[in-house]
């Protein structure tokens, strides 16, 4: 572990005249240790080229600084030329080819014509170009600007033309994915300090010189990697539950990632949390690591609608319970379960508490699509716990109110017009008439559920399918004739 008395306090980006970035610190610090590419995304005016310039300053690295949005090919290789004997092309170097360069910068690379993302895609992954390994390589670096929703109608705020969502596979590449500070974002000391040249928010390329003249980055850098291995032994075995409740958790959240992705996030934790170590000292905790590595390491912030921050994080927190729990636990054994209904009932047999079985139904509830099955699933569930469960009040009121359909029948009068809405009626006012004239209790539940749905859910969903998975709802949380 580091020892305490050498975490002095750094700040990595202010230092460098860079207001409101002093939270990625631990993130740039763990990309710089692991070498790993990392895509800066924010509006323009963010300091996003600035942060790239004086990092590969600090470093002393020979940097190049690409347009993707305007470069060609033979910008990055230089001019190809057949050899002396006319078999095989070699490159002849000009002062911007990529051969010789240690930090790569590929600025505007959303805007960068596909074909030549194919052929950046090599750089970034594995740094070879043309085939070749570029073994002087280090840094590749990336920004962009938001790209623009696909349907902007009712929607409000600034879109970039030409800004185009990455090939998936090009963003999976990017282990560090970092929405950057907007002016929003930047506490008022920030922003004084970032319009008051002469401040911190400015530097002169004399006061540049001097700060770099004893600033201290790779020395960090270099501490950072050097920790990386102990704490990934230390680590393994919480670091392997914790990142597949993640996974697991993202795809319920319609944020699937790739199993790269999942071994990605393992290396990033670790090396956030070895960065924090560096950079705070024994004080840093690793449930605060793992929660910055996951914030900044989706790919998904790099498309036209990035996940909510609530998202993140309540995945997190939800996979950090789990996964500090002992081997032993009966909550492993629920949250072991893929399918979330299926969990309900598990955590119901297993008697777990009231409070995480409402948890377990409302991502139940939140995670169906079809408003149908949300009614029924909803009804079966409220039947099922009403007598033998104190649920919170967040588990309550969705139930009460999907629930709330099928169990407050009301008188209704709809106009049936001819088309998709006249035939399932025929075929719903056939099946009603085959019901029983004194129906029990479940018969009772179908035919209002049937009803409680005309006709908005059965316009677009088949009415006989709806029934068949109530009834299956019904049996799964015991809800039987005489109820």
């Amino acid at each position: 572990m580091v020892d305490q008395k050498q975490a002095v306090h750094f700040d990595i980006v202010k230092t460098l005249g860079i207001q409101g970035w002093g939270h990625l610190d631990p993130i740039i610090l763990a990309a710089l240790a692991t070498e790993a590419p990392l895509l800066l995304v924010g509006p323009h005016g963010t300091a996003k080229s600035l942060l790239v310039e004086r990092i590969s300053a600090a470093l002393a690295m020979s940097m190049r600084h690409y347009n993707a949005s305007l470069i060609n090919y033979d910008d990055l290789v230089g001019i190809p030329l057949p050899d002396e004997a006319g078999e095989k092309l070699r490159f002849v170097a000009t002062p911007g080819s990529i051969w010789d360069a240690e930090f790569v910068f590929f600025d505007e690379i959303s805007r960068c014509r596909s074909d030549l993302q194919n052929k950046l895609f090599p750089i970034v992954h594995e740094k070879r170009v043309s085939g070749i390994f570029l073994d002087k390589l280090r840094y590749r670096w990336a920004a962009m600007n938001p790209p623009a929703p696909d349907d902007t109608n009712g929607t409000s705020g600034k879109y970039y033309v030409g800004s185009e969502p990455l090939d998936p596979a090009l963003a999976d590449r990017f282990p560090f994915v970092v929405s950057v500070p907007n002016w929003n974002n930047l506490s008022k000391q920030d922003r004084r300090s970032l319009i008051a040249w002469k401040d911190a928010g400015g530097l002169s390329d004399e006061d540049l010189a001097t700060v770099l003249a004893d600033y201290p980055l790779m020395e960090y850098v270099e501490r950072c990697a050097k920790l990386i291995p102990s704490l990934e032994a230390e680590m393994e075995s919480w670091l392997g539950d914790y990142v597949i409740y993640v996974v697991d958790l993202l795809e319920q959240a319609k944020l699937p990632q790739s199993p790269r992705r999942a071994r990605m996030l393992a290396r990033s934790i670790v090396a956030v949390h070895a960065a924090r170590l560096v950079l705070e000292g024994e004080d840093a905790d690793l449930e605060y690591s793992a929660e910055i590595a996951l914030t900044y390491c989706l790919p998904e912030n790099a498309a036209e609608v990035p996940p909510s921050l609530a998202t993140v994080v309540a995945t997190h927190k939800q996979a950090w319970e789990i996964s500090v729990l002992d081997d032993d636990d009966e909550l492993r054994q629920v949250f072991g379960e893929p399918d979330l209904i299926q969990r309900v009932i598990l955590a119901d047999q297993l008697n777990i508490d009231d409070a995480k079985i409402s948890q377990l139904i409302t991502q139940a509830l939140g995670n169906e699509t079809s408003d149908a099955r949300r009614v029924g699933l909803a009804t079966a569930i409220f039947l099922s716990f009403r007598e033998r469960r104190n649920l919170t009040s967040a588990a309550w009121e969705p139930l009460a109110q999907f629930a709330g359909r099928v169990l407050e029948p009301r008188v209704m009068s709809v106009a049936i017009q001819a088309g998709p809405g006249q035939e399932a009626w025929q075929e719903i006012n056939t099946w009603l008439n085959t019901l029983d004239d004194k129906p029990n209790m479940r018969i009772r539940l179908e035919r209002n559920y049937i009803l409680s749905g005309y006709p908005d859910f059965w316009l677009n969903e088949n009415w006989e399918d709806a029934l068949k998975r109530f009834r299956t709802d019904l049996n799964q949380f015991g809800i039987k004739d005489a109820q």
